[in-house]
């Protein structure tokens, strides 16, 4: 066989799970990045206790609160819309350490508030930052994990949102003495330290991912940033040795030119480069054209409607359950027990996540159709409502790799992003409609969350394939690569340029 030949399917997913493992890098980059995602959900549960409160001490009517919900999610439309456009431009890691700088002053912002005007800027300017930090941890943790251990690190991070939720009723529980009133001023202060401490971690210990510079044609850098990624791994031991696979690195006796450790040979090296020419072809990184081209087009318009309702459902869950318990005189106890029904999923999530047959697909069909069930017993009953969110917990962790994994590199943060954008469309719809409905009938809301349900488990089946096991920027449903006479010829003028090299 040539050997070139067979360099040439070497993918940079081989490269990290042959090469790099998974060690204390990943382990340090997810440990960090989570609390981003523990601050998103932080201040989702957070923005949603403010509702209730701003309609007692300033006297506002259902329109402004209508107006300030919807308000802090157009706020995170525009915000994920955006991070795509620049974070498949300008890189993951500045994306990251700005936002959560950015962040950190406008949750203080809410300290300036005194006025519902006030509170209309403020809630926009943070839902805009908010949304745009969703996609980068997803992106950033997919690109640096190895194939056999990405949907646990995705779901992980996923966990952490609930996690972030705990953590706000902690602040809330503190700070408040109800529903209705409390210092929420000092909430949001307390509430803003986190996004601070991850911005600077960000800055000082994480790279730049290395499949975001290859795509962008820095092969070289990104290579020095896997080999760099080795040497952190070079001594795993005690915990993480035993529970991931670790990889001990070989100096090569043929590094290539510019290598810092000589951990990648030259050979390596031509067959990165030539699965870079094959895989990032395309020059449109970052473009909507992309996501609605001949192999993308089924799958983002399913993906939209997916995050459309799930977004509806989750966050109008948020939203709504703070009036119906404060309704009924209940405490934030009440609203913690709801919520936990999120843990039990992840827990599950971890187990399944990479089973064939289940995968992410499958799993979040089951999980859509048991979630109806589970709304519809909720319009007659309250305790469905733990296992309402159970479900829904599932769906989203699920969703996340899903559609993380599905996207190629050059679009990854795009089409996350817009995903996320479009179902921030359906958070921002949903006080119009729930609110009503909530002063019509108190758990009306819960029937129009089943109809949601519905409505994503049929997407949801015809999805076209899983992305379970599949390399990260495959291009057919068997996980491949798919080549054209334009590669191959490519492929056969750097062969013929390296043996030259070598005579």
């Amino acid at each position: 066989m040539n050997p070139y030949k067979e360099n040439a399917k070497l993918s940079l997913d081989q490269l990290i799970e042959k090469r790099c493992g998974t060690g204390k890098y990943q382990i340090l980059a997810l440990s960090i990045l989570v609390f981003i995602d523990l601050n998103d959900g932080c201040e989702l549960i957070l923005m949603s206790f403010l509702m209730p409160i701003l309609k007692t001490e300033w006297q506002l009517t259902s329109l402004q609160i209508q107006t300030l919900t919807s308000i802090f999610y157009l706020g995170m439309v525009l915000g994920s819309l955006l991070t795509g456009f620049v974070a498949d431009r300008k890189g993951r890691l500045k994306c990251i350490y700005v936002s959560c700088i950015i962040q950190f002053f406008m949750a203080n912002s809410f300290l300036l508030c005194t006025n519902f005007y006030h509170m209309i800027f403020a809630r926009l300017g943070y839902g805009f930052v908010y949304g745009f930090s969703i996609p980068l941890t997803t992106t950033m943790i997919s690109e640096i994990t190895a194939p056999d251990v990405r949907g646990r690190f995705l779901i992980v991070i996923n966990f952490f949102v609930s996690v972030g939720k705990i953590y706000a009723f902690l602040l809330a529980f503190l700070c408040l003495e109800n529903f209705n009133q409390g210092h929420w001023r000092l909430m949001m202060t307390l509430s803003s330290t986190t996004s601070l401490i991850v911005g600077i971690l960000a800055w000082v210990f994480l790279m730049e991912s290395p499949r975001y510079l290859m795509a962008s044609g820095q092969v070289i850098e990104g290579l020095n940033i896997i080999e760099e990624i080795i040497h952190k791994n070079e001594n795993n031991k005690g915990l993480i040795s035993r529970i991931f696979k670790s990889v001990q690195p070989e100096v090569s006796s043929d590094p290539f030119k510019g290598s810092k450790y000589g951990y990648i040979s030259a050979k390596e090296r031509i067959a990165i480069e030539k699965w870079v020419t094959k895989v990032f072809r395309s020059q449109n990184r970052g473009t909507l054209r992309e996501l609605f081209n001949k192999s993308n087009k089924s799958t983002t318009i399913r993906l939209w409607i997916i995050w459309f309702c799930i977004n509806f459902m989750y966050f109008g869950q948020l939203l709504i359950l703070p009036f119906i318990l404060g309704s009924k005189q209940k405490t934030f106890v009440d609203y913690l027990t709801t919520v936990l029904g999120e843990i039990p999923s992840i827990i599950l999530s971890l187990l399944i996540v990479e089973i064939p047959f289940l995968g992410r697909r499958n799993t979040m069909a089951i999980s859509f159709f048991c979630a109806t069930i589970m709304h519809v017993w909720s319009y007659y009953a309250s305790w469905p409502y733990f296992f309402a969110r159970f479900f829904m917990k599932e769906c989203w962790a699920m969703l996340y790799p899903y559609s993380t994994e599905i996207f190629h590199t050059s679009n990854r943060t795009l089409g996350f992003g817009s995903s996320a954008a479009v179902g921030r469309i359906g958070a921002a719809i949903s006080p119009y409609i729930l609110i009503p409905l909530f002063e019509q009938e108190i758990h009306l809301p819960f029937l129009a969350f089943a109809v949601s349900s519905v409505i994503s488990t049929l997407a949801t089946i015809t999805l076209p394939y899983d992305t379970v096991g599949k390399s990260l920027d495959f291009q057919n449903s068997d996980g491949e690569v798919e080549s054209n006479k334009e590669d191959e010829i490519k492929e056969i003028m750097m062969v013929l340029i390296e043996k030259k090299n070598q005579n």
